[in-house]
């Protein structure tokens, strides 16, 4: 019998390995969760500003709360973890339980945070109950990305589907944000005199959950035949529809000490995590968008568009991971993004902070910017989807290694790592922003623009990124799971079930 040739969306047997995939529906909507993610993940990154406008709580002070409740947050990790892995699936799944439940805690939590609660507190009672609305929403968030992080890993273990696979995740997590942010910033800001005030920030709030839920219901359907006891139970090292994985704090740490590619995964996320998380902190990209170059709405439309070319070029890279594995995918992309970013650094500097106003306007700086917009935007976008990749891959490894099929495990073993060494995004760019005089106030559009906030925000936005680049180059050199190496595992995976 001839093998199937396997293409984007239609694979199977081969390399004597039969397959798990995935329907096309699956395909693309089972991500809308990553969506969904993003879009609380957007509306937290105005903490710092509803806590200075709605609690009365100072921009620094702020920062270091965002970064005690982040270490709470990777806390948090391996016990929902645990307990998600240990939890039997019931008739009506447990991964669709998980979203929802993650869902409505966030949502009760924002709602207070953003709009019952929001200046009726002040001084340490403000701090208090700030503190407290933020745990709640931390909560809610682990349940949810807990949910988010297993898709990928059971739908599929095609080599050839996963990058795709991925890829839409991280479609959905750059361009959901095109749509919430477009709203905020055509619809929403210019009522509030461009200014991210309290009434601003309880109207954007409502938005962002509306948004969050109806990905999640796209993403509920998707899974629906998936999320069962029969599937999950069938994917165990057993094959006989039970879910009997050990799951415990000496499992944990075996995969901390004995899985070398789980820690290589570990730092080239974290420090990819905290260069983006820094970067991409409300004040800084005040700093870039309203200060320096002077104009959201024009911002707005070039990020827009530059994400919707980027989308097609991150296609192109699906195909690359696809071809090559997400190892030699990972090292090539981060040295595409270091260059690129690189070049853009240079070309705002020679502008000046004065001259960056140009961007905002239609003429060669603006065409130059967006290129290089679109050029950094692809390749984050296919980095983005080979680390997807990598974490299936790392889960099947440890299936391999242990015996054990514990996806949930995995991503909080990973995101409770990557939340402690990013909790210091907040804090970094409160504390850099300080140094240039915003001690007690946010950015705001209409600031002057000077030579410390361009170099202040050039660090931030793209000399933080490169750094984080660079510890992926040098990582992938000790990750052993090149695209040969997952044949190998996916065979003895089946190996190990007969």
């Amino acid at each position: 019998m001839s093998e199937k040739k396997p293409s984007i969306l239609n694979s199977g047997a081969r390399d004597n390995v039969q397959y798990r995939t995935a329907s096309k529906m699956a395909m693309v909507f089972s991500c809308a969760v990553n969506g969904s993610g993003m879009c609380f993940y957007l509306l937290m990154m105005y903490a710092s500003y509803i806590a200075n406008a709605g609690y009365g709580i100072a921009l620094t002070t702020a920062g270091i709360i965002i970064t005690g409740t982040r270490i709470f947050d990777g806390v948090t990790d391996p016990i929902v973890a645990v307990i998600f892995d240990r939890m039997k699936t019931g008739k009506h799944g447990k991964i669709r339980l998980f979203m929802l439940t993650g869902w409505a805690v966030m949502a009760v939590a924002d709602i207070c945070m953003f709009n019952l609660l929001s200046e009726k507190f002040t001084g340490i009672l403000g701090v208090v109950v700030f503190i407290l609305l933020y745990m709640v929403h931390i909560i809610g968030y682990t349940i949810l990305g807990m949910s988010s992080s297993v898709i990928a890993i059971v739908i599929t273990n095609d080599p050839v589907q996963r990058p795709f696979l991925n890829l839409a995740g991280t479609i959905y997590s750059y361009c959901i944000p095109i749509v919430v942010n477009t709203i905020l910033s055509f619809a929403i800001l210019p009522r509030y005199g461009n200014q991210y005030n309290a009434a601003c920030l309880r109207e954007a709030c409502f938005w962002y959950l509306g948004f969050a839920l109806i990905l999640i219901l796209l993403t509920w359907v998707a899974i629906a035949k998936v999320d069962n006891p029969e599937v999950l139970g069938a994917i165990s090292v057993g094959g006989d529809g039970k879910e009997d994985n050990k799951v415990g704090w000496k499992e944990i740490w075996a995969l901390l000490k004995s899985n070398k590619p789980f820690r290589m995964w570990v730092i080239t996320g974290a420090s990819d995590k905290i260069a983006q998380s820094t970067g991409g902190q409300t004040i800084v990209v005040t700093m870039l968008n309203g200060i320096l170059i002077g104009s959201y709405q024009a911002t707005t439309m070039m990020s827009n568009v530059s994400m919707i070319v980027s989308i097609g070029f991150a296609f192109i890279g699906g195909v690359y991971i696809a071809k090559f594995g997400s190892k030699h995918a990972t090292t090539v992309w981060s040295a595409i993004c270091i260059i690129v970013s690189a070049i853009t650094v240079a070309f705002c500097v020679v502008l000046g902070p004065d001259g960056m106003k140009a961007i905002g306007v239609m003429g060669p700086a603006m065409i130059i910017y967006v290129i290089l917009t679109i050029l950094k935007t692809g390749g984050s976008m296919i980095l983005g989807a080979a680390a997807g990749t990598m974490k299936a891959d790392v889960t099947d490894y440890e299936l391999e290694r242990s015996g054990n099929f514990l996806p949930g495990t995995v991503g909080a073993a990973y995101s409770f790592i990557d939340k402690i060494v990013s909790s210091l995004s907040s804090t970094i760019a409160a504390f850099c922003v300080a140094f240039i005089g915003y001690r007690n106030v946010a950015p705001q559009m209409g600031d002057e623009s000077t030579w410390p906030v361009l170099f202040m925000t050039m660090f931030l936005a793209f000399g933080l990124p490169i750094l984080g680049w660079l510890c992926n180059i040098l990582a992938m050199r000790g990750y052993e799971l090149s695209k040969e190496r997952m044949v190998e595992v996916q065979k003895n995976v089946a190996g190990m079930k007969k």
